[in-house]
């Protein structure tokens, strides 16, 4: 039976291989590239986003919190807070759209204005989408290096007053002539994971900046030594792989807990790791 199924769609593909080549086999190859350049919709979703989206850059504060003291020293400066945008479809009185970069370089986001969430939301309402780089990650760097001291404006809530700022005082380039703050458009933020959380945090924090938040996936609570997050794994992981790993972690945490971290098995044990300098 299993081979007869196999024969049957063996043949359609055949069938249907035939049919494409007939359609185009008289067309020459310049002709047919010629025809998907004259869609600007496939055209659009199939270039690097990197070359469709100029960045730009808003100055915003370094500092938005001079009343508490864990930010101490203050500062006064600001810095550039990077961001992309597709006006394509934006119709007077849409929404503005603004995708949280979250943990990572906004360029990776750029495929969500290009083809993905933000460009369907978009489209669906007349919307503008933005690609909203979060403090620390690209370009978008308050302090001149990591050092402890400079990481002190590394917060969530430093962050989402950035993303509130953006919304209170943008103006789009190009779109000069359009008042497009949150005073006079409706925000929306969108997030995944962390920037999930972040965008609920945001929509509870700055209501009467941003109407709405999607926070996909959100993890908005934060639970230390989270060991459930393994036990999807250890119950249905292949038996065999789930009870090796168990006994090679086993090993290594009775050499930690025996060996002091100087002695030649710790050693010998981090090493294998490429952590050899880790006390």
């Amino acid at each position: 039976m299993a081979l007869k199924l196999a024969a049957a769609a063996l043949l359609l593909t055949r069938s249907i291989t035939a049919a494409i080549g007939s359609r185009f086999a008289s067309t020459p190859l310049i002709e047919l590239q010629k025809q998907t350049a004259s869609s600007p919709v496939l055209t659009r979703r199939d270039i690097d986003p990197d070359s469709l989206y100029p960045a730009h850059n808003l100055s915003v504060p370094i500092d938005h919190f001079h009343n508490e003291s864990v930010y101490e020293p203050h500062s006064e400066g600001t810095f550039n807070l990077r961001y992309w945008f597709d006006a394509t479809y934006y119709r007077d009185g849409g929404p503005v759209i603004v995708l949280q970069g979250g943990e990572t370089s906004g360029e990776d986001r750029l495929p969500y204005l290009q083809k993905g969430i933000v460009y369907q939301l978009a489209k669906a309402t007349g919307g503008l989408g933005v690609i909203l780089e979060h403090r620390y990650y690209g370009t978008s760097f308050p302090v001149p290096d990591l050092s402890t001291e400079n990481l002190r404006f590394l917060t969530t809530e430093q962050a989402l007053a950035d993303q509130a700022y953006f919304a209170q005082n943008i103006v789009f380039p190009g779109l000069e002539d359009k008042n497009l703050t949150a005073s006079n458009a409706p925000y929306i933020a969108y997030g995944g994971s962390y920037a999930g959380a972040f965008v609920a945090f945001l929509r509870t924090q700055y209501p009467e900046v941003y109407w709405g938040s999607i926070a996909s996936s959100g993890v908005t609570k934060a639970i230390y030594d989270y060991w459930e997050y393994y036990e999807p794994i250890r119950i249905y992981a292949p038996q065999e792989c789930v009870t090796l790993t168990q006994k090679l972690v086993n090993i290594m945490d009775n050499i930690f807990k025996n060996y002091n971290n100087a002695t030649q098995p710790a050693k010998q044990l981090k090493a294998l790791f490429g952590l050899d300098g880790l006390e």
